[in-house]
């Protein structure tokens, strides 16, 4: 995969045109980015308009359950989240597939696909940890490999060609349903990356519990694209997102016979 080849991390380099800053992260704390202004503002999604059914609620054995994080549907059958979603606090291991579901568009009481899932895939490493190191935060992806096929309309990832267009003065939107609404999608509409380190990068999305393994969509002539997966929070205005060229294999080689 891209990450371990150091060409390709040079590539990446390039292709995102992004300064690389020296810091250092505890978890949920951090050290290191210049201050300036970051973006707080929030703003609630109710609309059925794509791309916002293509997002959904991963949860564990219901609809209302309290445990839950956020999908995306970048595929007729592929659900793309973070590892920490699918994995047994108890045992480190992958949850079993029927006790995961894909609530896709949930709108308060309604929804716009219940898809169940096939099977559960994370990246070849991948590790659960209470404090991770940065270098295991990159492998944070997981992918919920459907039953049946989804008839709602894909949010594709970011494709190399497309990612040549991003810039240091890219914005993008994060997305997530939160602990405090998670009855509804909420979005931080104008945010960017301050800096990468071991191949992940460092935003001004602020993000909360539920969030996780929500996508960080960027505009392209194609229309919105998921550039990356929300992994975990550094402060009320900082988070730890996991980038395409991370997961890149992963998607395109997901099956489950690849278990």
């Amino acid at each position: 995969m891209c990450r371990a080849n150091a060409i390709c991390r040079a590539t990446a380099s390039n292709l995102f045109h992004l300064v690389v800053l020296s810091f250092a992260i505890v978890l949920f704390g951090y050290a290191g980015f210049p201050a300036r202004a970051l973006s707080s503002e929030l703003e609630v999604v109710d609309s059925t308009d794509h791309p916002w059914q293509s997002i959904g609620r991963v949860n564990r054995a219901g609809f209302r359950t309290i445990t839950m994080c956020t999908g995306t549907l970048i595929s007729p059958k592929l659900v793309l989240t973070a590892a920490h979603c699918l994995v047994s606090k108890k045992t480190g291991s992958l949850l079993p597939a029927d006790e995961v579901l894909f609530i896709a568009g949930v709108r308060r009481d309604e929804f716009a696909a219940r898809l169940e899932a096939e099977c559960l895939l994370t990246i070849d490493g991948y590790q659960p940890a209470e404090r991770p190191e940065l270098s295991e935060i990159r492998k944070d992806i997981g992918l919920i490999v459907l039953k049946d096929t989804s008839s709602l309309v894909p949010l594709p990832p970011l494709s190399l060609e497309e990612a040549k267009q991003l810039r240091k003065s890219t914005r993008f939107q994060s997305v997530g349903y939160r602990r405090s609404r998670p009855f509804l999608p909420t979005v931080v509409p104008s945010c960017s990356v301050l800096g990468t380190r071991s191949d992940i990068w460092v935003t001004d999305c602020n993000t909360e519990s539920g969030a996780s393994g929500g996508p960080l969509l960027v505009e392209t002539g194609d229309g919105p694209r998921v550039a990356a997966v929300m992994s975990a929070k550094v402060n009320e205005t900082r988070s730890i997102v996991v980038p395409f060229l991370e997961w890149q294999d992963l998607v395109t080689s997901a099956s489950c016979e690849r278990r």
